[in-house]
């Protein structure tokens, strides 16, 4: 659940009267701003305690006496009906019998006056005696929304300071803002400064900081190997087939994929000879995405005991949802899940039958944002289950590496270690190397190396002959078991390298037909705007936030005329704020209209930004209200109109008042 479904769930079961509540939390100051907002939209007093402040504000006509829990609980009653209690820490003194006796005794008169309990930290235990009474509700880390609006506020730090000034693109701001998902709101603001501090421009290195925030996550757990990402898809030599599907497949986690409704991708398997580059495609694939890389060693799981090592496999899986968007690389797949048996026979160990089962409920059923990467060198052992189409996006066979790749591969090592690639002849080496992997080219070029300077000399290509000629490739002594592979994958893999770069170009090129519609005569074809073709094919959610942003600012009758050939936009319904009802932002609008865009400033893909008046007047557009120029805390008497407009930013100043509204019905025109 995000921020906004947990929030209707609690002004659900503050109105529906339930009298206590527990919030675990290590958030304490991101919750109670959100508490004392949703207070403020139901219309109910909120008060606070901590034993160091005691309550605040206090009852009136009382003095501040000694804050006790016991005090709490007493003073409740002097409060008038309708009021939520935030109760901070309380979880040192839940357990004293006399309190729990108290609390009881409280749950009929709390229900009466409308009073709810929440008791907010970060343990939340619930004793058994009020286990009827209560609810408990862990509170989710910030989502992408809730971290979209502190980075803009670090942004803004940064403009008011004397920091250089930094550009970004959408999609860069996309990529910080993902590479910190799983951290709490101050731990993403602690990172972003840290990584920034001081830059005028992004590089690889500011990613590679960010993610490493994140290590403190799984550093508590021997179950998880965090990995660093130093290898990118530059770092591969070849497999373009593989590296364009997972360019494509990179473009699924962005803000527009999820105004489209694109899936999250869910991962893909790497089948091939050893030595060809799956484990550093996993890795490189990691900082393609900018997500931290979380390695999971099945051996690590097993325990002694009943029951240890399917716990240790939830306990893991369940560490990998927190820290995400995250990649999960299971290497050798086939050696960790060893003992599954894989030809209907009944020699299967039945601990590593449940660890595969559970592991594959969890890829079926997993929502976040998590990447799984598993690579294998064979398919004997592999459970059939884990092969069947659904696990995984796709699975590639990695074959030995074709002529442009030895060569892209040597030239690869030869300038990671400081040599420049055109003083070799490269392609001779890679004529004649035909058969090695990518792990024997990287040899040859390293035991060149070694020779050259144990002789006293810098390397030559008659280092690398030699190197050459003293090398016997996988493919010569395991031949007959990779002709079996290759044998196997040649109708049930997707080829990792492309067979014809120009028909994949001409396909692509053929695919790659913009939508068009006649014009008013209809001799000549006019191309759609991106917002239009969204809207063209129905999805309209997608094409009004790529409305707004290709405008940047846009007023409410101008949406409703751009949408209006390709959905119903005029109504009786109206758009306020939840915080004062009575603050109107537009009218005369369809119930479908209101809902997306109510849906999507609630999600904060648009925000709300009070405008001057003459803008409508401009237009010859308003309403018959008294005119606000700016939001009020003040309960207003009746409706009055707040002339607004829609943006792909927060209001500097208004974006909290304007953050939550609700769709209405005007009467009386």
């Amino acid at each position: 659940m995000n921020t906004d479904a947990v929030l209707d769930d609690l002004r659900s079961r503050i109105e529906a009267g339930y009298p206590l509540l527990f919030l675990q939390t290590w958030e304490e100051q991101r919750w109670e701003r959100e508490l004392a907002e949703l207070s403020l939209e139901i219309e109910r007093g909120l008060v606070t305690w901590t034993i160091t402040t005691g309550l605040q504000p206090p009852p009136l006509g009382e003095e501040q006496a000694e804050p006790s829990a016991w005090k709490l609980l007493q003073q409740l009653g002097d409060y008038p009906p309708s009021h939520v209690f935030l109760v901070k820490d309380f979880h040192a003194w839940i357990n004293d019998p006399v309190i729990v006796r108290r609390l009881r005794d409280l749950v009929n008169e709390l229900i009466t006056q409308r009073k709810t309990l929440i008791f907010l930290g970060p343990v939340a235990e619930i004793p058994f005696d009020l286990a009827k009474d209560s609810v408990r509700i862990e509170l989710p880390l910030p989502d992408y929304e809730d971290l979209r609006v502190e980075f803009d506020a670090v942004l803004a730090e940064r403009r008011e300071s004397d920091e250089a000034e930094l550009s970004l693109t959408s999609d860069e701001e996309d990529k910080l803002i993902k590479a910190v998902m799983g951290l709490s709101t101050q731990e993403s603001r602690k990172a972003w400064r840290r990584a920034l501090r001081g830059r005028a421009q992004l590089d690889d290195a500011v990613f590679t900081t960010l993610i490493s925030e994140k290590r403190t996550l799984a550093s508590g757990s021997d179950l998880l190997e965090f990995y660093d990402l130093e290898e990118g898809v530059g770092d591969i030599g070849g497999l373009d087939a593989l590296k364009d599907w997972m360019g494509r497949r990179a473009e699924a986690y962005s803000p527009r994929a999820r105004e489209q409704g694109i899936p999250l991708p869910k991962g893909m398997l790497l089948l091939g000879v050893q030595g060809c580059g799956k484990s550093l495609t996993a890795r490189a694939t990691a900082r393609l995405l900018s997500f931290p890389l979380i390695r999971l060693d099945i051996a690590n799981l097993l325990g002694s005991a009943r029951g240890e090592s399917e716990k240790n496999m939830r306990n893991a899986l369940a560490l990998v949802e927190s820290i995400a968007p995250a990649v999960l690389w299971l290497d050798e797949i086939e050696k960790g899940f060893a003992g599954v048996e894989t030809d209907g026979g009944g020699g299967s160990d039945a601990t590593m039958t449940r660890l595969v089962g559970t592991f594959l409920t969890w890829m079926s059923e997993i929502q976040k944002p998590i990447f799984v990467i598993a690579t294998a060198n064979s398919v004997q052992n592999l459970p059939p289950e884990m092969l069947r189409r659904g696990r995984f996006d796709e699975l590639f066979f990695v074959d030995l590496p074709n002529f442009d790749e030895r060569k892209n591969i040597l030239g690869i090592h030869l300038k990671k270690r400081g040599w420049k690639p055109e003083q070799f002849d490269i392609d001779d080496l890679a004529t004649r190397s035909d058969g090695f992997s990518g792990a024997e080219l990287e040899q040859i070029v390293v035991t060149a190396m070694i020779d050259a300077f144990g002789q006293g000399h810098i390397l030559s290509q008659d280092d690398l002959e030699r190197s050459w000629r003293s090398t016997v490739p996988l493919s010569v002594t395991m031949e007959d078991k990779i002709f079996a592979l290759r044998n196997w994958a040649q109708d049930r893999c997707r080829r990792a390298t492309s067979d014809s770069r120009v028909t994949s170009m001409l396909e692509s090129e053929e695919r790659h037909n913009a939508m068009q519609i006649p014009d008013d005569e209809g001799d000549a074809d006019t191309p759609l705007p991106p917002w239009a073709q969204l809207a063209y094919s129905g999805q309209l959610k997608a094409a009004l936030v790529e409305f707004v942003r290709a405008d940047r600012d846009v007023l409410f009758p101008d949406l409703a005329e751009a949408l209006g050939k390709y959905m119903e936009v005029t109504g009786d319904q109206g758009l306020a704020t939840r915080s004062n009802p009575n603050t109107v932002l537009w009218a005369g609008m369809s119930q479908s209209l209101c809902e997306l865009i109510n849906e999507l400033v609630s999600s904060k893909r648009l925000y709300i930004h009070p405008t001057d008046v003459e803008r409508y007047k401009a237009i010859q557009k308003g309403l018959r209200l008294p005119i606000l120029k700016e939001p009020t805390e003040d309960r207003l008497p009746r409706a009055a109109w707040l002339p607004s407009s829609l943006r792909c930013a927060p209001h500097p100043v208004h974006a909290a008042k304007l953050a939550r509204i609700g769709r209405m019905k005007l009467s009386g025109g």
